[in-house]
């Protein structure tokens, strides 16, 4: 689906459907009022309107299952305010709030990102430098952070010559998106931390135990490494 299909559906779906369904309704409604007994003369007037309305009534509820719709409503279903920060509305787009666009911004929702076509999808990774390993965390540090990560998330073992964190990013391979609120995310999604096989787990030292942060906390490039699914 490109933009402009998008932008058309997009704009039926939220502002030309609900009119014609109140004005389809309304003039139903008067059309069956017609048929009274007080308006015999006008029951052909009746009859037309209800025709009307429920033609037209039919083929916005037929629009609705059309192929392309449904494609959009499926992708529609994978857009969150990490990659959206303007939801569609009657009067046109409605900006999200900075407090929920945040909260989104750090999260790692690879699993609805990669079902968005208007992205592509790059793999990234960033070498880190563990310094230890207990209660199912590993610490490391990563960037030019002097604070250690305290790290929870998927770990791959692999015969590599240093540990790095992979994930991918999501960039806008069409920039008439940003048009309706649409945006590159900043951060990376987190997939995992790579160690390699060869490496032995220590316990870190106290300093580190106790000044760990979790990833996001950080400010790094890198969403949380817990999944939304």
């Amino acid at each position: 689906m490109d933009f402009n299909q998008w932008v058309f559906i997009e704009r039926f779906i939220n502002t030309a459907l609900p009119v014609i369904l109140v004005s389809g309704l309304i003039v139903f409604t008067i059309g069956a009022l017609l048929l009274g007994p007080r308006y015999k003369e006008r029951r052909r007037w009746g009859i037309g309107m209800m025709v009307i309305s429920a033609v037209g009534l039919a083929a916005a509820a037929s629009f609705m299952f059309t192929p392309s719709t449904r494609h959009y409503m499926k992708e529609f279903s994978y857009v969150t305010p990490r990659v959206r920060v303007e939801r569609p509305s009657f009067f046109g787009y409605t900006p999200e709030s900075e407090r929920i666009v945040g909260a989104y911004s750090v999260v790692q929702n690879d699993q609805d990102m990669k079902q968005l076509t208007m992205y592509s999808r790059q793999p990234v990774r960033e070498t880190v430098r563990l310094v230890g390993y207990a209660d199912g965390s590993y610490y490391f540090y990563v960037g030019q952070n002097v604070t250690p990560v305290n790290y929870s998330g998927p770990v791959t073992k692999k015969q590599v010559t240093a540990p790095y964190l992979t994930g991918y990013r999501y960039t806008l391979n069409d920039r008439r998106y940003r048009q309706i609120g649409f945006i590159t995310p900043d951060r990376y999604s987190t997939l995992a931390l790579v160690v390699p096989t060869n490496w032995k787990a220590k316990t870190p030292s106290n300093d580190v135990l106790e000044n760990a942060k979790r990833l996001v906390r950080l400010g790094t490039k890198w969403t949380t490494e817990e999944t939304t699914n």
